[in-house]
This record gives C-alpha cells, sequence and structure tokens, in this order.
C-alpha cells in the first residue's frame, strides 16, 4: 500500500521536488527517493534520501505509535446497564463512540500509507475491534434514546 501525499505544488506532484521541503531534484541535486502518490494526479512523488525521507519515516513511525497506545484497552466510564444521561457526554458511552470512530478514521490514514504486511495486519484487526465497538455503542445509545423516548 502507498502512502498519498495531499496540497502539492505542480513539481511536487509530478516528482520533480521532493514533497517535504520543496527542494528541485534537477536543480539542487539531492538523491530523490519514491515515498508515494499524489492524491490529485495520482502520480509517484519523491522526497530528498536526507533528512526528509527519515522524518517521513519517524512521522509515520510516531502515528503508529500513538494508535497503538490508543488502542490498549482501557475502562469505559458511563458504560453498563445502569446507563445514566451521563451517557451522552463525552466521558460516556457517546464519547467512547467518538474515540472509536476517531481511531477508525487514524487507522483508514494508516493504512493508505502502510505496506509492510505485518502493520497492514495489526491496523486490520484494530479496524475491525474499534468497528465492533462502534456499532455495539451506537445501538446501546440508540436503545436508550427510544427508551427515554416513551418515558
Amino acid at each position: 500500500m502507498e502512502r498519498y501525499f495531499w496540497h502539492l505544488t505542480d513539481r511536487q506532484a509530478v516528482g520533480l521536488a521532493c514533497v517535504l521541503c520543496g527542494a528541485d531534484f534537477r536543480r539542487e541535486g539531492p538523491e530523490a527517493v519514491p515515498v508515494g502518490r499524489s492524491a490529485e494526479r495520482d502520480g509517484e512523488v519523491s522526497a530528498c534520501r536526507t533528512p526528509c525521507v527519515e522524518q517521513i519515516a519517524a512521522e509515520a513511525q510516531e502515528m503508529a505509535d500513538t494508535m497503538r497506545a490508543a488502542a490498549a484497552p482501557s475502562p469505559a466510564p458511563g458504560w453498563g446497564a445502569d446507563s445514566s444521561p451521563s451517557a451522552y457526554s463525552v466521558d460516556g458511552a457517546f464519547g467512547e463512540l467518538l474515540r472509536d470512530l476517531h481511531m477508525l478514521t487514524g487507522a483508514e490514514a494508516m493504512l493508505t500509507t502502510s505496506d509492510e504486511p505485518e502493520t497492514v495486519r495489526w491496523l486490520l484487526a484494530l479496524s475491525a475491534r474499534h468497528s465492533e465497538a462502534a456499532m455495539t455503542r451506537a445501538r446501546l445509545l440508540l436503545a436508550q434514546m427510544a427508551r427515554e423516548g416513551e418515558g
């Protein structure tokens, strides 16, 4: 899977300039390394071998580490049979639903940038876990809202 880059100049979008620092590969002479594709043109884009490729890799690793830490199991406040109006707060089931949806958005972003099979497998497992949790939380909130509407 390739990483996509957005909001590039014309020269960056066709691989003639670095996607990070904008260095012109023809005039300034840094060594170009393919790092992904232009989202607008779907052409191959490149970055300077040093330091830009290392920075892109570090950013991707930092995002993956952040997502792994956020995916660690934690107690879900406001979650359970004794739901109260606090279930609609950011600390209740509604907040947990928003966090699951946020994790799915992050997983989507990471899936567009990762081509390592082990990372893709981990991201797919993360997506499955959070999509099931989001579905369950959404159904719980819908049922609670229906009960409150009847009363």
